[in-house]
């Protein structure tokens, strides 16, 4: 597994160190281990941790590294993209947002295993968006939360103006975009580029990157749920 994954990372651009590598193969050991009783994820084999995980959470930092100093992983889960981006990129200055708690305490032991210095908050995105989290942030990520709508509500609030919302979707990421520009307006952003790109197995692959020009009015993100519910 080592070899396919320094292959890999040396395929896309990013080389890792041994230890780097060390690192990341006793994550897919936790993820296997954990995923045996917490729902993490259903991609499971070694070469989908490498290509559908691991290379597809990290393309994004190479493609838009601006937004690296301090990001916010927004609906982490099992921990992608954010976790292989920190493990990746050191220096990043890494907040993982999960709101269910089962997650939460694999994420804490997962980081505590690995050395991986990383802020864990077990919340809703909507809370941390009225409170503390609001305008924190140069970076927001997320991968497979909602439609690009909710996730631009839960996002936008948690960054700093001229930050950017990085959201990873599948190949129809351009139409999604154009049909939630009206929702990063409404919420201080705007569609800076769609970016399509393919994993190294051939999947096509979007990062839809929203800057936030202006301040999010204070009534947004709505209370817990609501985004979901009523997108904008």
């Amino acid at each position: 597994m080592r070899v396919e994954l320094e292959r890999a990372l040396t395929g896309i651009g990013l080389p890792c160190s041994q230890p780097t590598l060390e690192i990341f193969c006793r994550y897919y050991e936790i993820l296997i281990s954990w995923n045996r009783r917490v729902n993490l994820t259903a991609l499971c084999t070694p070469e989908d941790f490498i290509y559908k995980h691991v290379c597809d959470s990290l393309l994004p930092a190479i493609i838009f590294p601006q937004a690296m100093s301090s990001l916010v992983d927004v609906g982490t889960g099992a921990g992608f993209p954010g976790l292989p981006i920190k493990i990746a990129l050191s220096g990043v200055k890494l907040t993982l947002v999960e709101a269910a708690a089962k997650k939460v305490a694999f994420l804490q032991y997962c980081c505590r295993e690995l050395g991986v210095e990383a802020e864990i908050v077990g919340k809703r995105a909507e809370t941390l968006g009225q409170g503390e989290g609001r305008g924190a942030f140069a970076g927001a990520i997320t991968r497979a939360v909602s439609g690009l709508t909710v996730v631009s509500e839960y996002c936008l609030p948690l960054l700093a103006v001229g930050g950017c919302l990085l959201a990873l979707r599948g190949p129809q990421g351009e139409k999604e975009a154009q049909a939630a520009k009206k929702a990063f307006g409404q919420l201080g952003g705007r569609l800076l580029q769609v970016h399509p790109y393919r994993l190294p197995t051939g999947d096509p692959r979007c990062l839809v990157v929203v800057e936030k020009f202006r301040p999010t009015p204070a009534a947004y993100p709505r209370r817990p749920g609501i985004p979901a519910k009523r997108p904008l």
